[in-house]
């Protein structure tokens, strides 16, 4: 399982930064002169199953999970903060989890190129280590990330304004971009009105229309809107660390240390992230620690927001076999004819079991008297194995 997500791991990098450049005017196109990105997500997903006709409760188990990403970037310096923590509840008890964390700023060396030299702390605790594990690193690195957010929410004005007929057709990949920065700088204006009103110029010079109270009104609801935030960009970066503290109580060592990550917002209602990081003394191959993790959110249809991630630690000592542990969770929120529909599936498999177990359900609600109903949210699709 291990070799199998770092392969899923190189391969969905290339993926996607290779995505960013399919339209003709991708969100990656944008650039910001300023990135401040903040997300934070608390999941939760749990089971109760008792059949009368077998002794004990059948299922009683579950998962929660939080993760945590900061990024932010001026021409000359930035810093990163990201982090996620799992628990495994059994009987809402906490029986096992998985947890990692880092922090990095980086001092941009030049203007023409994104060369930069970092500094950091990262740590990461799991389910049979003696204790969390920390380390110090410091080296260089390529890229940088951007906010993409303000060309979203232009692409989306579109799109709504399309809807309402306001527009007859596409507007032009300039005009696009003006409006895009007109709506980063949404903090200078002192009124939201102001704001609208040079949108709105933009719009009606390129599309030789002239926009309506109602259009006027839908563009500044998706200025306002929060929590819909785009980013691109990848970052690839190596160097040297220091343990502070070792997860096997073993000697600490001076460590190499690689991760690469990578930001994709293929659309204005999805985007992809994914990191990867290496670490281990300059025996590597016999003592690392290795940690992988992909997530998504999609708008599918307009109606369904499916939100998946998966992720991995490998902790290999000299002294013991190595340990993994994988986790995989999948919620989606969909609206089917007035009625909210969720599919589940599950797969679980024991250290030591041969085989997998399986789970389906599929579960829809309606509401009789209420016409609208926001989303509820399905968890599905969760996962453990640990290997020993």
């Amino acid at each position: 399982m291990a070799k199998w997500v770092t392969g899923a791991c190189a391969i969905g990098w290339i993926v996607v930064v290779g995505l960013g450049c399919v339209a003709d005017l991708a969100l990656c196109d944008y650039h910001a002169p300023q990135t401040d990105l903040l997300d934070a997500n608390l999941s939760f997903s749990y089971r109760y199953f008792d059949d009368p006709e077998t002794d004990g409760v059948d299922v009683d188990s579950g998962w929660l999970k939080l993760s945590y990403r900061r990024v932010a970037d001026a021409p000359d310096v930035g810093y990163s903060l990201s982090g996620t923590a799992k628990a495994n509840l059994s009987g809402f008890v906490p029986s096992g989890g998985v947890g990692s964390a880092a922090a990095t700023m980086r001092y941009y060396l030049g203007d023409a190129h994104p060369l930069f030299a970092f500094g950091g702390l990262e740590g990461g605790m799991a389910t049979g280590q003696a204790a969390p594990g920390l380390q110090v690193q410091a080296g260089i690195g390529y890229g940088r990330f951007s906010d993409v957010t303000p060309l979203a929410k232009t692409l989306r004005i579109q799109s709504e304004l399309q809807r309402l007929g306001s527009l007859r057709a596409p507007l032009g990949d300039d005009t696009l971009l003006a409006v895009a920065e007109e709506v980063g700088r949404v903090k200078e204006f002192s009124e939201i009105d102001d704001l609208v009103a040079v949108v709105e110029a933009l719009i009606e010079t390129d599309a030789g229309v002239i926009l309506g109270a109602r259009a006027l009104l839908r563009v500044e609801e998706i200025i306002l809107e929060q929590g819909d935030e785009r980013n691109c960009g990848w970052v690839v970066q190596a160097g040297l660390g220091y343990e502070v503290v070792d997860a096997f109580g073993e000697p600490r060592n001076v460590l190499l240390t690689a991760s690469a990550d990578a930001a994709l917002a293929s659309g204005p209602s999805s985007q992809w992230l994914l990191r990867c990081s290496l670490s281990g003394p300059f025996d590597i191959l016999r003592r690392h620690t290795f940690t992988a993790t992909v997530s998504s959110e999609s708008m599918v249809l307009g109606e369904a927001l499916v939100q998946s991630d998966l992720s991995l630690q490998r902790v290999k000592s000299i002294e013991s076999a190595a340990t993994t542990t994988v986790s995989a969770a999948i919620s989606v929120a969909f609206d089917v004819g007035g009625a909210d529909v969720g599919l589940s599936f599950s797969l679980s498999k024991a250290a030591g079991s041969s085989a997998w177990a399986r789970d389906v359900t599929l579960a829809a609600s309606m509401d009789l008297l209420q016409e609208k109903r926001p989303h509820r949210a399905w968890d599905s699709g969760t996962f453990e194995l640990d290997e020993q």
